[in-house]
């Protein structure tokens, strides 16, 4: 792979990452499922042009899953029953492109933003979120997807900042003072 091409894989893979990184900050669940679809269709290219089939297939299962909970207050999607097929569509994907224990880290990290957006709990969303990093840190890392590993290390420092901002430091105000 030429120098060149190696620079414009990995900045197709920063885009959608710094989208979703800044997205948290945002206050409104319909406005992360939107950039989530979004993000999703850019990083399947990315993951593609590195060969690192497992992420393609878990993020067009993700493309799916945005769309499901972003439908999710209607009769139709509210069923816990997709969560169960999702789960089990991300199994499928280590499955299909196994080629190590490393494909199931972006199965399990897919499996926490599943859980974090299907919730309406947004401190669940916002602590899902959180967990689902390390595991997709460390396949960036093996893969090579090193814009994305880089922006990993901020979203997990984001998610921390959005749940102090948004979770605890609210609480910390109303605790009884002694």
């Amino acid at each position: 792979m030429s120098a060149v091409s190696f620079l414009a894989i990995q900045a197709l893979g920063l885009v959608p990452s710094i989208v979703c990184f800044t997205s948290l900050q945002s206050g409104s669940r319909l406005r992360i499922l939107r950039l989530q679809m979004v993000c999703s269709v850019l990083w399947a290219c990315h993951y593609g042009l590195l060969g690192a089939y497992t992420a393609v297939l878990t993020n067009g299962v993700g493309l799916f899953r945005a769309v499901l909970c972003y439908h999710n207050d209607k009769p139709w999607a509210k069923s816990r029953g997709w969560v169960a097929l999702l789960l089990g569509l991300y199994a499928g994907c280590a499955l299909l492109t196994w080629d190590g224990l490393y494909c199931l880290l972006p199965c399990l990290s897919m499996a926490c933003t599943t859980l974090a957006l299907w919730t309406h709990n947004m401190p669940r969303t916002r602590l899902l979120f959180l967990l689902n990093s390390p595991p997709l840190l460390a396949y960036n890392l093996i893969t090579g997807a090193y814009s994305c590993a880089l922006v990993e290390v901020c979203a997990l420092i984001s998610f921390a900042v959005a749940i102090y901002r948004f979770d605890l430091r609210g609480k910390k105000a109303r605790l009884p003072q002694r």
